[in-house]
């Protein structure tokens, strides 16, 4: 087996086990190279929300999550952390076959002017923007955790 074949099946077992809530509800999106899993939202009754997911990008090229929109709120911004202090990124940045994992406290989207509470169980819908992978809209799921 050549190292290439032996990299991508170990990256294939890493992303498999990453988005291994994404299987467990059966939902996983994929915009061109880049792989969405399970997405999902901090249930909320403040005017802001947090929403985390997995992303990978698959093929041989860096891409970048540039935006984000909902019908939930007014804004989204792309956070590196929850210091709102700091000023929103302009992207995040896939490298090739490197994983990136969102969670409460780091990578995040800031929901902002939301439309109403975000209760858990609810769901809603929510289109990314990528840099080279166009758009995909992916459904969001309010829980308290990944994985319920």
């Amino acid at each position: 087996m050549t190292y290439e074949v032996a990299g991508m099946k170990r990256r294939s077992l890493f992303l498999t086990l990453m988005l291994w809530p994404a299987a467990a509800f059966a939902h996983s999106y994929k915009a061109g190279s880049i792989e969405i899993g399970h997405a999902w939202a901090l249930p909320s009754q403040q005017t802001e929300g947090q929403v985390f997911f997995p992303m990978l990008s698959a093929g041989k090229e860096a891409d970048s999550l540039v935006a984000a929109r909902s019908d939930m709120a007014s804004m989204i911004e792309l956070r590196q952390n929850n210091r709102y202090d700091d000023p929103p990124l302009k992207e995040m940045v896939l490298a090739p076959g490197k994983p990136f994992p969102m969670r409460p406290t780091a990578f995040h989207l800031r929901l902002m002017g939301l439309s109403k509470p975000l209760v858990k169980g609810d769901r809603f819908r929510m289109v990314l923007d990528f840099l080279n992978a166009g758009e995909v809209e992916i459904e969001v799921h309010v829980q308290d955790k990944p994985g319920e």
